[in-house]
């Protein structure tokens, strides 16, 4: 009983990490309208810093000198994939596309990661894996050919950095599927959100600059809260808090949340109109992402491993 009631919270703390990855999307794309997008991102993290920090230190009990030089390469490695690149160009993204748009795309994660993995680590194709990318690669062409620049909802060059932001987080988890690093998930958060912070420091100075601040209105201030929150403190404690519980695969699968929660909060709150083209290409994503993340039987009745592995998993 107890093993079952672990994998049911398992199962919810995946859930809800994938529900605030999809709300942070809105959220992002409400500050992007008048913030600049490094600056943003450097405010988000320095925010998340001072929650994450200190947690660390408190129930983690890390000795930060004490990681060695190995351990900060591979947190910084990781945080320039997922934290950096990916966030801003994210960012970017939204700044020419829809919030249902971006939510479709992101969830192309599990296939863009099959075709790294293939590339970068010499992994193996099936037909299955093959269905699942021609699937995912299906969904933006459907996006881009039948819709993308409707109304100006989504231009080609939104599209262009959402894929961007999905190929550096599959980076991400291909170098942490290599090159994995034995830290605490609280201290793994904080460590990722420092680096980070200090990587988009230059450029969020730059733009601060001459940003007039008069315009941080409250709503915006609650933007960048939101942000923080959503997208980088709760989506590392929720995936940290599952992670240990439910089986690979899921954390895959579940990423069939984010465009979902994404669409209904863009259609119910921000006012986006939801077209057949976007229905279409959320279906298509949903299907690749089973496919790819569906158990594969392999000799001596063992399940296959996913190519999204348990220490690769992260809020971003």
């Amino acid at each position: 009983m107890n093993g079952v009631g672990l994998l049911n919270i398992g199962y919810l703390f995946i859930i809800l990490n994938m529900i605030v990855l999809g709300l942070s999307i809105p959220a992002g794309s409400v500050a992007m309208a008048t913030i600049p997008v490094w600056l943003f991102t450097a405010m988000t993290l320095g925010i998340a810093c001072m929650i994450l920090l200190p947690a660390a230190k408190i129930y983690e009990r890390i000795k930060w000198k004490g990681l060695g030089y190995k351990t900060y390469f591979g947190i910084f490695m990781q945080s320039l994939f997922t934290v950096t690149l990916y966030t801003v160009f994210l960012l970017y993204g939204l700044k020419y596309s829809s919030v249902i748009a971006a939510g479709i795309i992101n969830s192309m994660v599990p296939a863009v990661t099959l075709v790294l993995s293939f590339i970068l680590l010499g992994e193996r194709l099936n037909i299955r894996k093959g269905i699942a990318i021609m699937l995912a690669v299906s969904a933006v062409l459907v996006m881009e050919l039948a819709g993308a620049s409707t109304e100006g909802e989504s231009s080609a060059l939104g599209i262009a950095f959402m894929i961007l932001a999905v190929v550096s987080l599959g980076l991400f988890f291909v170098y942490a599927k290599k090159f994995a690093v034995e830290v605490p998930p609280v201290t793994m958060a904080a460590g990722l959100c420092l680096m980070g912070f200090l990587t988009t420091l230059p450029m969020a100075i730059h733009e601060a600059i001459s940003f007039d601040w008069g315009k941080m209105t409250l709503g915006l201030w609650g933007a960048v809260i939101a942000y923080t929150l959503l997208g980088w403190v709760f989506a590392y404690i929720f995936t940290y808090l599952g992670i240990s519980k439910v089986p690979a695969s899921t954390i895959g699968m579940a990423t069939a949340i984010i465009p979902i929660t994404a669409m209904l909060y863009a259609v119910l709150f921000l006012g986006d109109k939801l077209r057949k083209v976007d229905i279409i290409a959320t279906v298509l994503l949903i299907l690749s992402i089973f496919i790819a993340e569906s158990k594969e039987s392999v000799k001596e009745g063992k399940e296959s491993i996913p190519v999204i592995g348990k220490d690769d998993a992260v809020g971003k």
